[in-house]
């Protein structure tokens, strides 16, 4: 019986390319029909999410002095509960958010410079011949792993506020 193959670009099919182990060579094999300067947007990512995954870490902190009955002290100290060996709850606080805010930093990114119309243009016409790589297959695996990233992560950063010490 033939093995029967998901849709390319579908979270399934993602899962079975790493099953089968072609994942890494069929991404590489993707990742160079790239060629307009217009990608180079894309690294606007990386800054975004950093900003979005230190505003969450924000986030755990308040919600730290919100748990504990605590005035919010000023920005200079807010940083102190996070200093020295890193201990489980400031793992939970700081670690926890990570793959959660990449998700949501790469819809925003893909959202916002696929609004260019010379970037949507140039990066149709690369993805054409691929299928499963257009946007709208790309937005709609990267926020149904939000959606399942973003409740965990909530979690992580609800204990690591709990449990991180005054």
């Amino acid at each position: 019986m033939a093995k029967k193959h998901s849709a390319p670009g579908t979270l399934r099919g993602t899962v079975q390319e790493m099953r089968d182990g072609t994942w890494l060579a069929k991404a590489q094999t993707r990742s160079t029909r790239r060629k307009s300067p217009w990608n180079l947007l894309l690294l606007l990512i990386f800054p975004l999410w950093l900003v979005i995954w230190f505003a969450t870490i924000k986030v755990g902190l308040l919600l730290h002095f919100a748990l504990r009955h605590e005035p919010v002290p000023v920005w200079s100290v807010w940083m102190r509960h996070l200093s020295g060996p890193m201990t489980l709850p400031q793992a939970l606080l700081t670690l926890g958010p990570m793959i959660a805010t990449l998700l949501v930093a790469a819809l925003i990114g893909n959202f916002i410079i696929y609004r260019i119309p010379p970037a949507r243009r140039a990066m149709d016409a690369e993805d054409r011949d691929h299928p499963g790589t257009d946007y709208a297959t790309a937005q709609k695996a990267l926020g149904q792993l939000a959606l399942y990233a973003t409740p965990i992560t909530l979690l992580l950063l609800f204990a690591g506020a709990w449990w991180l010490d005054p």
